[in-house]
């Protein structure tokens, strides 16, 4: 049973003209036939059976490292999205919606990955360790005292490359993330950010919408 479904995966990503997907876990990935996946990376720690945590919708086309470092995890890509590579970090949850365009080299978490206090962070190399040694990387590591805050990303906005979206950010509809900015506030919908910290430029007129 386990080569038939090897088997499957790898004449799947075929016909998907994405021979890189085999080297991920196509079963915890949704997706259908006109989606295009490619260069795609899946890193799920301690993963639960059956459980979906990449939902993707129609007509996308995706790239990009993936890494979900809790069970509870979980990302959703809406329809007509592209995605040109970067790094999505997710222990709790990140939706990006309909007809979004992220630029390459993106790199969006939803965690502040380690605690702010050094007495709750200080052993966090040799568990992770430990969990390497033993093919269980973030098995050990102690992620409750590790914020972290659902980010949403509406429909019809364009994130710049190598910029930054960190937990708890709402990107507004239609709204453009210039490149190189690090977001760490919500963005109004249909408004021009871009800075570190990214801070508002301008409104998009209605005749540019």
């Amino acid at each position: 049973m386990k080569l038939l479904k090897k088997i499957y995966n790898h004449i799947f990503a075929i016909i998907n003209n994405s021979e890189s997907a085999v080297k991920s876990d196509l079963d915890y990935i949704l997706y259908p036939v006109n989606t295009n996946i490619s260069n795609l990376k899946i890193s799920v720690r301690n993963p639960k059976e059956e459980k979906k945590f990449l939902e993707i919708g129609e007509n996308c086309q995706i790239s990009g490292n993936f890494i979900f470092e809790m069970q509870e995890g979980k990302i959703s890509i809406g329809n007509r999205t592209f995605i040109g590579g970067g790094m999505f970090i997710c222990i709790d949850k990140i939706e990006i919606g309909n007809d979004v365009m992220f630029s390459w080299g993106c790199t969006v978490a939803d965690n502040n990955s380690h605690s702010h206090i050094w007495s709750e962070r200080q052993n966090d190399v040799l568990e992770w360790k430990k969990g390497l040694d033993e093919n269980k990387t973030g098995a050990y590591k102690d992620w409750s005292n590790v914020k972290r805050k659902k980010i949403t990303i509406k429909d019809k906005a364009w994130i710049g490359f190598n910029s930054i979206i960190l937990k708890g950010v709402t990107i507004g509809e239609g709204a453009i993330v210039g490149a190189g900015s690090v977001v760490t506030k919500d963005v109004p919908d249909w408004t021009i950010v871009a800075g570190n910290p990214a801070k508002i430029i301008r409104e998009i007129p209605e005749n540019e919408r």
